[in-house]
């Protein structure tokens, strides 16, 4: 259906939407593509990637006018995105998986020479990827600095002398990579781009086949066009692209884990659907959240308590076996355990708990990092295990997926960019399964505005601080904080309320 035409009494606002919703989809896949082409120039990879110290978006945009441009320039992309996914929406001949990912390529080929402007991590994978295979150490035992004549020691930087917090299915794949790349710092980089662009892509596909195996009838009879621009909304994301092939963050290796796990539960493989979850935290601990939300529900699900046993002693089994094979090349998992935990209670930065810490040290209130942590902990503690009490009532496992990635962001010391990729999958596919509901589509929206607002957040922490702030952490937090968890709430319902 075409958006309604506005009458003589409707907004300037409302007739140019009604003008941009008519672009042809063609166009504004074209000008997408010039935007990601763009970039390439902008934040060139090859000229700047052996630069000490590295680069981030303060040193390619250094002033305030240069920031703004970028903010302006990011919304574009997503307003093109979003208007692209409208069109989709609304056609009688959407297109099919192979164009949406033949389209997303196409984003994305510009995007693997493009510099990590927004996250440098794709340089320690790197370098601790060497420290097993070039030096045939554990990255759980041994800091990059213990090879001092490592030529890519000094692009490690602040990180130098800490251990991988990853997991060791994710260290394996790092070694294999460096092992290939050998000295080639540049290969090496664009490797670890390559194969978050694979990942990425597969999540794409197992989103597209989920709506066919989706568990309520509403979503089985979904059209083609709701089934492309559900799976649209990941594969020519902006900000996904951005996170998941410019700055080739390992969080798409692990969200591809568990999408694939819950593909292969929803088509009634439950053991071995939950062990393919599993490889998720062993990619990326965080991942491990999801595993007792879809524990509880297939166990509760399953009739009889034999089958129940028999789910329970093989995923136990395979899990520890996983576990075990997975920590064999580096030792004992204690040494990551513990190297994680100093990392929850340590810290901080870009968080509602750093934010109440500044405002607590400002009013000279005794509100210690440790206690922010130890509070922090046991308010998403009993909200874990609220959800586990939902789940077990019947709620989905995929909306409380979601749920409790988002609560760990509330409450983390530490917040990143990339970490608002963990929630979307799950709100993609809880509208899949509830299409009608208003509160399900109210969520993916937030999600939405989310994804963008994290993105646009760097200014805030750079430019806006130094320029318009003097420095001012507690400023910039509040505006920060207020902008990228709070803005979305606004944002999502003026644009489900006026069908945008």
């Amino acid at each position: 259906m075409e958006t309604d035409r506005p009458s003589h009494t409707s907004t300037f606002s409302e007739r140019l939407f009604y003008q941009l919703d008519r672009l042809p989809l063609s166009l504004l896949l074209l000008l997408s593509l010039a935007g990601y082409t763009l970039l390439v120039f902008w934040f060139p990879l090859t000229p700047y990637h052996k630069l000490v110290p590295l680069s981030d978006i303060r040193s390619f945009t250094p002033s305030l006018g240069e920031g703004f441009v970028y903010g302006c320039f990011i919304s574009l992309l997503y307003a093109l995105f979003w208007l692209a996914y409208r069109r989709v929406r609304r056609s009688s001949r959407p297109p099919g998986l192979l164009k949406i990912l033949g389209i997303a390529t196409l984003f994305a080929l510009p995007l693997l020479l493009t510099y990590p402007v927004n996250a440098n991590d794709i340089y320690r994978y790197v370098i601790r990827g060497r420290i097993f295979s070039i030096y045939g150490e554990s990255p759980f035992s041994v800091a990059p600095n213990a090879f001092p004549n490592d030529p890519f020691l000094p692009l490690a930087g602040e990180w130098a002398g800490v251990t991988s917090p990853y997991g060791p299915l994710w260290e394996i794949t790092a070694s294999l990579l460096t092992n290939l790349s050998g000295d080639n710092l540049l290969l090496g980089l664009l490797f670890f781009k390559g194969l978050a662009l694979l990942a990425f892509m597969g999540s794409a596909v197992l989103l597209w086949s989920t709506v066919r195996f989706a568990a309520s009838g509403a979503a089985e009879t979904h059209d083609a066009a709701s089934r492309a621009a559900n799976t649209i909304l990941w594969a020519w994301n902006p900000a996904l692209l951005l996170t998941f092939v410019t700055n080739a963050h390992n969080d798409a290796l692990m969200i591809f884990w568990l999408l694939l796990g819950f593909v292969v539960i929803r088509r009634g493989h439950l053991q071995a659907g939950f062990l393919l979850m599993f490889l998720g935290p062993l990619t990326k601990p965080i991942g491990v959240l999801a595993l007792p939300l879809f524990f509880l529900r297939i166990w509760h699900d399953i009739a009889t308590i034999k089958l129940r046993l028999r789910f329970l002693l093989v995923t136990f089994a395979g899990g520890l076996i996983l576990l075990t094979l997975s920590f064999l090349p580096f030792g004992s998992p204690l040494e990551l355990a513990q190297r994680l935990l100093h990392e929850a209670a340590a810290g901080g930065g870009f968080s509602l708990a750093v934010l109440l810490i500044l405002m607590a040290q400002k009013l000279n209130l005794p509100f210690s990092v440790t206690l922010a942590a130890q509070i922090a902990l046991l308010l998403f503690g009993l909200f874990v295990l609220w959800l586990l009490w939902k789940t077990w009532r019947g709620r989905s496992p995929v909306r409380g997926t979601a749920d409790i990635f988002y609560g760990y962001l509330l409450q983390a010391l530490n917040f990143r960019i990339w970490y608002a990729a963990w929630p979307f999958p799950w709100l993609i596919l809880d509208a899949g399964e509830h299409p009608q509901a208003w509160r399900t589509a109210y969520r993916l929206h937030y999600g939405l505005w989310f994804l963008l607002t994290t993105q646009l957040s760097v200014l805030i922490y750079a430019q806006v601080r130094i320029f318009l702030l003097g420095g001012d952490q507690l400023q910039a937090h509040l505006l920060g904080v207020l902008f990228t968890f709070g803005a979305p709430f606004l944002l999502a319902r003026y644009s489900k309320k006026s069908g945008f």
